[in-house]
């Protein structure tokens, strides 16, 4: 790396966590955002005032928290070939928006959500495993018919 790389930040010099960084950015600006009433419902059950079925223990916005941080997870898997890093800085995010909440007025600390983040995560890097490992597959079988 020359100097002048040295002084550009991470996002300047367009390496391989660049997607992470930004999608890291993204998330946390968006869990400081307040949440609309219509979303979170009436009533202090988990998933708002009505919610039935299976997701309704993720709560009102449990959705976003899995597809949130499974998709992360997924720009830090293809960041690295360690997937248990990317599950971790995922989770590490995911803790840190929580805590950054717990700082808002509008917004509350929850190790549900804090929970629901890290299941997003490794639900993210089970998905680019798996998909990669059907592509290897996909290849291995082209090889063998030539």
């Amino acid at each position: 790396m020359s100097d002048i790389d040295a002084d550009r930040s991470p996002f300047e010099r367009g390496g391989p966590w660049t997607p992470f960084l930004a999608g890291a950015a993204v998330v946390l600006v968006a869990s400081l955002l307040p949440v609309p009433d219509a979303l979170v419902g009436s009533g202090g059950a988990p998933g708002g005032g009505g919610a039935v079925g299976p997701l309704a223990v993720l709560g009102p916005t449990g959705g976003f928290h899995l597809i949130g941080y499974a998709g992360l997870a997924a720009l830090g898997t293809l960041a690295t070939d360690r997937s248990v890093v990317a599950a971790g800085a995922s989770v590490a995010v995911g803790f840190f928006a929580e805590l950054l909440q717990s700082q808002v007025a509008w917004r509350s600390f929850a190790w549900t959500d804090a929970a629901v983040n890290a299941v997003g995560a490794v639900l993210g890097v089970a998905a680019v495993a798996a998909v990669v490992a059907l592509r290897r597959a996909a290849r291995r079988r082209l090889r063998e018919r030539r």
